[in-house]
C-alpha cells in the first residue's frame, strides 16, 4: 500500500475508532443514567489505546473524541467540561510521544509490555485528569481519586487489549503491518 493510500486509511481508522470510543462513552453515559448506578464502566480508553499502537500518537484523537460525549452529560459548564473530558484525555498521548518512532509491535506482541503500557497511559490518564480536578476544583487528591475510580476499567482493559493482540492486524503498528502484507503478497 502507498503512502498516500496508508495515509488515508489512517484517518479512516481514526474516525471509525473514534466514533467507537464516542459511542461506549455515550452508552455507558447514558446506561449509568437510566440504572440510577454508581458503577460506570467505558470501552472508550481501551479503543484509545489500541488506536496508539495502531497509528502512535495521532491516535490521542481517539481518546479526546471518545471524551465528548461526557460533555453532555455532565452537569459542570462547557469550558470545564472541554477541560475534564477532552484536554484531560490528551494527557494518553505521553507513552506514545515518548516512546518515538520505534516499532510498536514490540509493545503489543508480549502481554507484559502490553500491560505495562495500559498500566502507564492509565497513570497519565489519571494525572490530567487529577490536573483537570485540581483546576475545576482545588481539590488535590483527584489524580488519587480517579486512578482509584477506574482501577477496574484498566484491568479490563489490559484483559481486552490483550485478547485483541492475538488476532492479526488488531492491535499492531500499521505502518509496518501494510509493509509485511505487501512482502507476503509479492513472495506468492
Amino acid at each position: 500500500m502507498n503512502k498516500g493510500k496508508n495515509y488515508q486509511f489512517m484517518w479512516f481508522d481514526l474516525v471509525f475508532l473514534s466514533f467507537l470510543a464516542a459511542l461506549s462513552e455515550w452508552m455507558s453515559n447514558s446506561l449509568l443514567s437510566v440504572w440510577n448506578s454508581s458503577f460506570y464502566f467505558s470501552f472508550s480508553t481501551a479503543i484509545c489505546l489500541i488506536a496508539m499502537i495502531r497509528w502512535g500518537w495521532a491516535g490521542v484523537v481517539v481518546g479526546v473524541a471518545g471524551g465528548m460525549p461526557g460533555i453532555w452529560f455532565s452537569q459542570v459548564n462547557l469550558a470545564g467540561g472541554i477541560l475534564f473530558y477532552m484536554a484531560a484525555n490528551g494527557f494518553l498521548a505521553i507513552p506514545m510521544i515518548l516512546y518515538g518512532d520505534r516499532r510498536r509491535d514490540a509493545v503489543s506482541s508480549r502481554v507484559l509490555y502490553l500491560a505495562a503500557y495500559v498500566v502507564v497511559c492509565h497513570v497519565c490518564l489519571a494525572v490530567g485528569k487529577g490536573a483537570a480536578i485540581l483546576v475545576l476544583t482545588g481539590e488535590r487528591t483527584g489524580f488519587k481519586d480517579y486512578f482509584g475510580a477506574t482501577f477496574l476499567i484498566m484491568v479490563i482493559d489490559v484483559i481486552v487489549c490483550a485478547a485483541l493482540g492475538t488476532r492479526e492486524g488488531l492491535v499492531c503498528d500499521m505502518r509496518y503491518y501494510f509493509q509485511e502484507r505487501e512482502g507476503e503478497d509479492h513472495e506468492a
